[in-house]
């Protein structure tokens, strides 16, 4: 039997404090390698040491998972009373206490069931529609009305959908909330993910004319514009370079034809390479899946089938050679290469072990070779906001607004913000801002401090909801916003809304720590809160997070700044 991470055992704690005080259908979002099979099955195990027989239907959209979701319930829960409903499976039971199910198998079978479930959970559920037309919400409608009392709970690394945004916002929405959010910089941070990086390539494959619906471009017309002999054999000629040190490959492709082709041209070139799509008979498939985990061949090409649902952590390099500008979609491919390996002989159980474990492994990180333009275009898959160009609104060719370099001395694509290139330390003299982002992780943005011209504090109104204090920061290259929310005192200690009171105190006490807190928006707007000299800043999208600010005294004037400042080209 396991025992829960560090970051596992609050996410149980705060879902099972939701469950208990609350009506609400609950979602935790858990990135790729978190341990989802472990929540879910530490979720079941729980809730029937509370309550004994309760009825839970956990729910998932393929039988790879549910095979990896039961063998880890029973290793966490052997005396569990559980049945498979599964096709692909050969099993049909529903009449167990615990039934994994697969949704294209139990839909429309919801009347079947002995007991109607009191619990459902469902695992990449970032699958599930807001169109109530859908197998998953006509099943889960069915179940409502057979137990008006049903909980859902939601496990997911991407919580938002390209076509209609967040998945615990909108009038449609399944859940209510997100109870607890494990951030994918703390697990590189933290040394549970093996950090992917993204090197230059040779080619990038031209989307202009591809047609994009939805936030993503139109799947039937990616395929005719990027599947051609010449595109190919450029993308894999460089591969075969750049992965000449990886030691297993999986390859994103844009369509059945493609799959083929990139692997008969991976073969052409020397690499033990096998495809599958959704036309690859069920056995064959297993057949490949076992061979490419024993590493019996290199590469192997797929399309849309292994992004949710296929672990196995000896991947070192993901090459995407389908153009997408799905957030949701891109997070999952990349994921796929990011479960570490660890050395022998480490003690796994502190971060600075699991850190130098990785690095003295065989795969230190993981290589994301894009030829599709996705990790300029989206950014870093930590730091991605879901805007209405993702969400089926704005018809447009997908660009992200983050912004990148290139090393001109090894060729590696580099955040904007960095002053030294990560790959050879190259010193960064003039910030390339035209270029596009390639920064696959945000870790990779090197915080910069900024010198600050002058503040301005004004009163932000929100509709729905408590007025805040907007402090703008004039920099000599961008207007940096924060907001301090004095206000949110009225919350009860409960709420997580407490917690922007907390961050207001603090902001106020390295102000003026002396003078009492204010409990107003306009009681603040009278303050005379100090200038910082400098701010620390990070790129957050197209904002900016303050890390920290200088209050020193100031040495140089506004002018001298200017005037010191080689880089600074006044526009008038």
């Amino acid at each position: 039997m396991k025992t829960a991470r560090d970051y596992q055992e609050p996410a149980l704690v705060y879902l099972f404090n939701h469950l208990f005080t609350t009506k609400k259908h609950a979602l935790i979002d858990a990135p790729v390698a978190a341990g989802k099979s472990f929540l879910i099955a530490e979720t079941i195990r729980r809730l029937h040491a509370l309550y004994p027989h309760l009825r839970i239907l956990s729910l998932v959209h393929s039988k790879r998972l549910i095979e990896q979701n039961v063998i880890e319930l029973f290793s966490q829960y052997p005396n569990v009373d559980a049945g498979i409903y599964c096709a692909g499976l050969k099993q049909k039971r529903l009449h167990n206490d615990v039934t994994f199910a697969s949704i294209q198998s139990i839909a429309g079978k919801a009347s079947f069931m002995p007991r109607p479930p009191e619990i459902i959970i469902i695992d990449e559920v970032h699958l599930v529609s807001h169109k109530s037309s859908t197998q998953y919400r006509e099943f889960i409608a069915d179940c409502l009305v057979l137990n008006p009392n049903l909980r859902l709970i939601g496990f997911t690394g991407t919580v938002f959908r390209s076509d209609t945004g967040r998945l615990d916002e909108g009038e449609n929405r399944l859940f209510d909330e997100v109870t607890y959010t494990i951030p994918m910089t703390y697990m590189i941070e933290e040394g549970w993910w093996a950090k992917p990086v993204s090197p230059k390539v040779a080619f990038e494959m031209d989307t202009s004319n591809i047609p994009m619906r939805n936030g993503d471009f139109v799947s039937s017309a990616i395929e005719r514009n990027v599947n051609t002999p010449e595109i190919n054999k450029l993308c894999i000629n460089d591969l075969v370079d750049l992965g000449r040190n990886r030691n297993r490959w999986l390859v994103f492709a844009a369509g059945k034809q493609h799959a083929e082709d990139v692997c008969n041209e991976l073969r052409a070139h020397g690499i033990a390479a096998e495809f599958i799509t959704d036309d690859t008979p069920a056995n064959e498939e297993d057949s490949i899946l076992e061979n490419h985990k024993a590493g019996k061949f290199k590469a192997l090409v797929n399309v849309a089938k292994l992004t949710t649902g296929y672990n196995d952590p000896y991947i070192d390099l993901i090459c995407i050679m389908r153009p997408m500008r799905s957030p949701a979609l891109y997070i999952q491919c990349v994921g796929r290469g990011v479960r570490p390996i660890y050395a022998d002989n480490y003690d796994a159980s502190t971060r600075e072990a699991r850190l130098r474990a990785i690095a003295d492994s065989i795969k230190p990180n993981c290589m994301i070779v894009d030829y599709g333009g996705v990790v300029k275009a989206l950014g870093p898959i930590d730091k991605i906001e879901i805007h209405k160009k993702y969400m089926g609104e704005v018809e447009s060719d997908g660009e992200g607004e983050a912004a990148t370099k290139e090393c001109p001395q090894c060729g590696s694509i580099c955040a904007a913000s960095q002053r030294y290139c990560y790959n050879c330390s190259y010193c960064f003299i003039v910030l390339d801002d035209s270029a596009g982002n390639a920064a696959v992780v945000s870790v990779d943005i090197e915080p910069e401090w900024v010198d600050v011209l002058d503040v301005g504090y004004d009163r932000h109104e929100k509709k729905g909801g408590l007025p805040s204090m907007k402090v703008t920061y004039y920099t000599l290259t961008n207007l940096v916003r924060e907001w301090v929310c004095f206000e949110h005192h009225t919350f009860d200690v409960g709420d997580n809304k407490r917690f922007a009171w907390s961050q207001a105190v603090k902001w106020h006490k390295k102000r003026l720590p002396d003078i009492d807190v204010p409990k107003s928006v306009d009681e603040a707007l009278i303050a005379e809160y100090p200038q910082p000299k400098r701010i620390l800043i990070k790129p957050k999208g197209k904002y900016f997070d303050i890390l920290d600010y200088d209050f020193s005294d100031k040495e140089e004037s506004v002018s001298e700044i200017i005037d010191n400042n080689e880089y600074f080209d006044i526009p008038f």
